[in-house]
């Protein structure tokens, strides 16, 4: 191979084949630089000529030493990361290089250093990619809902908008809703995928605390690991923000349980019923949107056992 084909090798963070333990530990890394430079912004002192660049995210371009034939480069000379890629916390692909040895266990191991760190872009990237899914699908369906823009599509209702033209159900896109604000808090400080049914738990943290109390709440959940909505309930828990436990009422037989539900439900009819003989016609929209909800609460109920 010629060495004019040969380029000086980037700077690449070495990702072990274990994979998560070292892509974690550069999150953190990326996660405490933004803490700081929020820190700094909420002092009066944000910095905006030199912004805060993520730990894990390597530069394109290899730091050379100085030299007497090296060219003098300016201080205020653009980033080779941008500094809005760098804050939304996606990480740039490594260019593709070759080694300066011609030993092939050496180009092995560049190339396999290579490898792993593409895998680690594309991985963080698509957590972020999904983290960001949430929140801007989040913020048009509300704005959808709050401007009723299903009257102008010719339907009926909302849900009727979300799942004909979306294909997302109205359970669905209402849960969506509720917990973008919580994605919305937990963005600066994190680039991992956030997924809904965990945030439902961060959603009374929220109204009743607000934005930084579900920042701690996260933060301390991810000091052992993985983010699940268990994890979530323990780290609130344990800062005291989990809304406090109710008391146990007087005990309900199961019997006494059954026939509450049967006359709750059966009520509903005899209403439709009465109203039949009034209004055959509003009397069967109304079962007809009775029965769209119960199968609606049927799908939830089922996804929430999933």
């Amino acid at each position: 191979m010629s060495g004019s084909r040969r380029k000086a090798p980037p700077i690449i963070p070495v990702v072990g084949q274990g994979g998560d333990s070292s892509r974690e530990e550069q999150l953190r890394q990326w996660e405490e630089a933004e803490r700081l430079r929020r820190e700094q912004q909420a002092g009066g002192t944000p910095s905006a000529a030199q912004p805060v660049v993520p730990a894990a995210v390597p530069s394109a371009v290899p730091v050379q030493p100085a030299g007497p034939d090296t060219p003098t480069v300016a201080a205020s000379a653009e980033p080779a990361v941008s500094a809005r890629v760098s804050a939304a916390g996606y990480l740039p692909m490594p260019e593709f290089t070759e080694p300066d040895s011609e030993d092939p266990a050496e180009r092995l191991e560049f190339y396999s250093r290579g490898i792993f760190a593409v895998q680690y872009a594309a991985r963080s990237n698509h957590e972020r990619a999904e983290q960001q899914r949430l929140i801007g699908l989040g913020l048009r369906l509300s704005a959808m809902k709050e401007e009723e823009l299903h009257k102008v599509a010719g339907v009926d209702t909302f849900g009727d908008l979300t799942e004909a033209r979306f294909g997302i159900k109205k359970h669905q896109a209402n849960n969506i809703i509720r917990v973008t604000p919580v994605a919305q808090a937990l963005e600066d400080i994190t680039t991992q995928e956030l997924k809904e049914r965990p945030l439902r738990v961060l959603v009374p943290i929220l109204d009743s605390h607000g934005a930084a109390a579900v920042r701690e709440t996260w933060v301390e959940a991810a000091r052992h690991g993985n983010v699940t909505d268990t994890a979530l309930k323990q780290a609130a828990n344990f800062l005291g923000y989990a809304p406090p436990k109710e008391l146990p009422g007087p005990e309900v037989t199961t019997q006494q349980k059954a026939a509450t539900r049967s006359s709750e439900s059966q009520r509903a009819i005899e209403r439709i019923r009465a109203l039949a003989e009034r209004d055959p016609a509003q009397a069967r929209r109304e079962a007809e949107e009775l029965e769209s909800a119960v199968r609606e609460l049927i799908e939830e109920l089922a996804g929430n056992l999933e």
